[in-house]
């Protein structure tokens, strides 16, 4: 798995945080604190600075390239803005060939539809390059733009989880969600 994914859409690329990536990720969460404050943990201080990013830069290329996750960087085509994140996390190989999925977008990029399409990209290379067969995603129910998003990339609905995650510093009640590949012919080998 050594080939560093970069997908393309109409209107995006997506691909790993490079190296020289940190101030740009410091940027995003920074002007996105107050958006993405209502939907996330409640993050250290060290959170927003670049040195975090730095560090948090080698753990996902490390990561991707040990099979454990593949995080991306969502960027606009026409401006080269970095607009979101998506990230695939906890790859569970064996007999569940599995991961959990979470992503963010930034406040003025929401409403066209581009997370929608970033992610059903995502999703594609998740599935017939790195040969997963499910992912499993959830959002807390007052969550409606992750709920929108998650339906029209084909995710759904198998139950509610009670205190599944403290967001904002409070544990809250989240709707689990699942999508399947159904066209998975894999090996469920430890090795795969």
């Amino acid at each position: 798995m050594t080939n560093l994914p970069t997908l393309t859409t109409a209107r995006l690329i997506l691909k790993l945080p490079e190296e020289n990536c940190a101030k740009l990720m410091r940027n995003f969460v920074v002007e996105n604190k107050a958006h993405l404050s209502f939907w996330e943990p409640l993050q250290a201080d060290d959170y927003y600075t670049e040195n975090y990013w730095k560090k948090k830069i080698e753990e996902i290329r490390g990561d991707f390239l040990s099979d454990k996750s593949c995080c991306l960087n969502i960027y606009e085509k026409e401006t080269s803005e970095l607009i979101g994140m998506i990230n695939f996390n906890n790859f569970i190989r064996g007999a569940f060939h599995s991961c959990f999925l979470g992503f963010k977008i930034s406040q003025q990029a929401q409403g066209r539809g581009l997370m929608t399409e970033a992610l059903q990209a995502a999703l594609q290379y998740l599935f017939q390059k790195l040969n997963l067969h499910r992912v499993s995603a959830n959002y807390m129910p007052n969550n409606q733009a992750s709920a929108r998003v998650l339906g029209k990339c084909g995710f759904k609905k198998e139950g509610i989880a009670e205190d599944y995650l403290c967001i904002a510093g409070k544990w809250e009640r989240h709707v689990l969600t699942g999508l399947v590949n159904s066209s998975w012919r894999g090996n469920t080998s430890s090795e795969s």
